[in-house]
């Protein structure tokens, strides 16, 4: 399994806290049955085949107690960098991350610190664990951590359809998902999750649901939950355009994460995004930063 990095978390707490389109029906619809191999041969159909990603975008924020806006831009090179800035609304850039594969460089430029180190070494700064790809995957509305190999089982709820891992029952049942106004919580099965431990992989452990539009088959949402680390992550996808009369693409992202005792929000929407356009990726770190420090 891949290594995971304290993305998102970092962002939010390290930085600010220093300083066509198609949405959900509301009324449901009588959905006839699709099996497992027909919903995975749409998923299939639905990759997007691009190399670069360009966007600009607004977000709210609620971690914990405490809301946030800022603004960003974001630019990728599919499977290889992930460039973004933040800033206030009121223009000032606060925060400029580059992320690689196996390496992250981070400037916060509010209190004048920076990171720079191997993926590995971030966990140590926050709880939140987040990767590489899950967070391309997820910031592009692809599917998190999909192998088509894994087995599925399928069904529907009359508003989506339901792609689903096949995961044993007492696994599933080790964390309960607390649905809350905004915000989602984990209560944790502490016997049922032991008991799961002592006798699965980690692979095993890893819960995932993908909803899916009844008419294009674009993805609506998706559900990750890691029961062993006692994460989930749960993004809805709305609002979806075509973009380059190519690839249709979600403006409107609501991002879930419950870690322990932690749990986040963030509302993204895009203002313009664009598929393959040449990027630069600068980063520059001053000479009066200094390095970046755990906070306790």
């Amino acid at each position: 399994m891949i290594k995971y990095l304290s993305f998102i978390s970092i962002i939010i707490i390290l930085a600010f806290s220093s300083c066509a389109k198609k949405t959900v029906s509301e009324k449901p619809i009588r959905l006839s049955g699709k099996s497992t191999k027909f919903l995975q041969s749409k998923i299939e159909d639905n990759l997007r085949d691009y190399q670069s990603l360009t966007a600009k975008f607004t977000a709210r924020t609620f971690l914990n107690d405490e809301k946030i806006n800022f603004k960003g831009s974001l630019k990728m090179k599919k499977d290889s960098i992930i460039w973004i800035s933040l800033t206030k609304l009121g223009g000032v850039e606060m925060i400029r991350v580059i992320l690689t594969k196996d390496s992250i460089k981070f400037i916060n430029k509010w209190d004048k610190e920076y990171f720079m180190g191997e993926l590995g070494k971030i966990d140590k700064l926050q709880d939140i664990e987040l990767g590489f790809f899950e967070f391309q995957e997820m910031m592009t509305g692809a599917l998190i951590d999909y192998k088509p190999e894994s087995k599925f089982s399928s069904s529907n709820d009359n508003i989506t359809y339901l792609l689903s891992s096949r995961n044993k029952s007492k696994i599933r049942k080790a964390t309960t998902i607390i649905e809350g106004d905004s915000l989602m919580e984990i209560s944790v099965q502490d016997k049922k999750l032991q008991k799961a431990m002592d006798k699965n992989n980690e692979e095993d452990f890893v819960v995932k649901n993908y909803y899916l539009y009844p008419d294009n088959y674009w993805l609506a949402r998706q559900t990750i939950n890691h029961v062993n680390m006692q994460q989930v992550i749960d993004v809805v996808y709305d609002s979806y355009e075509i973009i380059n009369e190519k690839y249709p693409f979600a403006l409107k992202h609501s991002i879930r994460i419950a870690a322990k005792e932690k749990s986040g929000r963030i509302d993204l929407e895009y203002i313009q995004v664009q598929f393959n356009k040449k990027n630069s990726y600068p980063f520059k770190i001053s000479s009066k930063y200094v390095p970046i420090k755990k906070r306790k």
